[in-house]
């Protein structure tokens, strides 16, 4: 997870649930919900829960109830992403994490993170439909909110075949997008990676996809992205 406001301050439950170990030492939540994984999200779920759904919990930590449950595979932290990925710039806890490097919002690309990794969490929880449509959500969001290289997290074969046509269109606007706005962040970068992966499962449709990304002027990380994975196209 990326760097939080260097001011913020847990509250008391937040900071007993998401920065103490399992042993009881303090702990960056990073850790603490990689190290919960092995069974200890059992105890903190149900209280994380409360959290989440807390409106009066501050949203930094309400944000990082949502990645842990969702992490975990937990049902309600997939419907807090997907009611997040439905009106982007209406969640609270926007800006609770930022990419250092462009000083951007990339609390939805920690999300990413988190929906794509939970895939070895979903038969123990029996979750995989939620995960799903959590990951179609946020496909949704590819044109238009900065994921950069987080998008690789949901482009596992299985996500990009569930949510192909949500997928396209995405593409669709963003080429769109591309050609008519000046963007704050690396839109041709993320439909670059989105255009790849795609490939794998219409390799027809990525190919045009790729040529009409290239003839956008889509940036030279995006280039670089869609030259060696479309060598024919250069």
């Amino acid at each position: 997870m990326h760097d939080r406001q260097d001011s913020w301050e847990p509250s008391a439950r937040v900071a007993e649930l998401l920065f103490v170990d399992f042993d009881g030492a303090a702990a960056d939540p990073d850790d603490v919900i990689s190290d919960g994984l092995d069974g200890g999200y059992r105890d903190r779920s149900a209280p994380l829960r409360h959290v989440l759904q807390d409106p009066d919990e501050d949203p930094t930590g309400r944000f990082l109830a949502c990645v842990a449950l969702t992490r975990w595979g937990d049902a309600a932290g997939y419907a807090s992403v997907i009611t997040a990925a439905h009106s982007p710039e209406a969640v609270p806890w926007r800006g609770a994490s930022y990419d250092r490097l462009h000083s951007q919002d990339d609390t939805f690309g920690v999300l990413a993170d988190a929906v794509g990794d939970s895939a070895d969490m979903v038969e123990e929880r029996g979750t995989k439909p939620e995960r799903v449509k959590a990951a179609q959500a946020l496909f949704e969001l590819v044109d238009s909110v900065q994921f950069d290289r987080h998008i690789s997290s949901l482009l596992r074969r299985d996500l990009v075949d569930s949510s192909l046509s949500v997928v396209k269109d995405a593409v669709g606007r963003g080429l769109a997008r591309l050609s008519q706005e000046n963007l704050s962040f690396d839109l041709g970068l993320q439909l670059a990676l989105v255009i790849v992966a795609t490939r794998r499962v219409d390799a027809e449709w990525a190919g045009e996809a790729a040529r009409a990304l290239l003839a956008s002027d889509p940036g030279e990380r995006a280039v670089r992205e869609l030259r060696e994975a479309f060598p024919a196209s250069q």
